[in-house]
Order: structure tokens, then C-alpha cells, then sequence
């Protein structure tokens, strides 16, 4: 019987030992921010200094793409 519980604590063990390095484990997001994405921009539209992102808070408008970039 105690051989039994003893298998039962191991197979949990292992469970939650799998269950925490599935967890860490991150994938590559499409959708995470670039460093190009953390530069200053200029809009284009409104003429507003840009510090972070892709949108201008005042006007909406997109970052205009780089050259290299598609």
C-alpha cells in the first residue's frame, strides 16, 4: 500500500515538475515590440514627436515603414 502512495507523490512530482518547465518555456510572439518600435518617430500627419510605439496618440496614424522593412 505505501508503495502505491509513494508512486502516487512521484507521478504528481513529475507532473508539476512538467507543468513549471512547459511554463517557462516561451515561444517567439509575432506581435512583441521590435527594437525599431522603441525609437522616436516624427508623424508624419500631425507633426508630433512620437517617444514609443507604432500610432500616434493624437492623429492615429501609423509609423511610417522603413526602408529595409516590409
Amino acid at each position: 500500500m505505501t508503495y502505491l502512495l509513494w508512486l502516487f507523490f512521484f507521478i504528481v512530482i513529475i507532473f508539476l515538475s512538467g507543468v513549471f518547465v512547459w511554463s517557462l518555456k516561451r515561444e517567439p510572439d509575432e506581435n512583441e515590440l521590435k527594437e525599431s518600435d522603441l525609437e522616436e518617430w516624427n508623424c508624419p500627419s500631425c507633426g508630433f514627436t512620437v517617444q514609443m510605439g507604432t500610432e500616434c496618440i493624437y492623429c492615429g496614424e501609423k509609423k511610417p515603414a522603413e526602408r529595409g522593412e516590409q
